[in-house]
């Protein structure tokens, strides 16, 4: 009887243990919600006389639909290669949504992810 209380009772202890990990995993994976009053992130603002300054291979910003990139660190890697020069330290909305020295297309959601990663404000009105 003693064995057979020890053996329930042992199994308890696993499956709680078992539980545990899976409920931490839980809380981990939630969000927690934003703080009422909780300021939003400031934006930094670039004048176009500022990007137009960063108009070189060596140092390239794009903008594109009211928001500045700086995409130096993607001009090797290019997949339309020297393509990416022509919109350094511009507007190049139109560039980007119409490829003109390529496919005539938009970019691709990829393009766009990469896009993100290099984002650092928006234009200032």
């Amino acid at each position: 009887m003693l064995i057979l209380f020890l053996f329930l009772t042992g199994c308890n202890k696993q499956q709680t243990n078992t539980d545990q990990p899976q409920q931490q995993q839980n809380q981990e994976q939630t969000p927690l919600p934003q703080a009422q009053g909780q300021e939003q992130p400031i934006v930094q603002k670039f004048s176009m006389e500022e990007i137009a300054k960063h108009n070189s291979k060596e140092d390239c910003w794009l903008l594109i639909s009211g928001k500045v990139y700086n995409v130096t660190n993607n001009i090797g890697v290019h997949p339309g290669g020297a393509a990416i020069l022509e919109g350094c330290g511009k507007d190049a909305t139109t560039l980007f949504e119409t490829r003109p020295m390529g496919s005539g297309t938009p970019h691709s959601e990829k393009a766009r992810g990469y896009l993100a990663n290099t984002y650092m404000g928006d234009l200032q009105q």
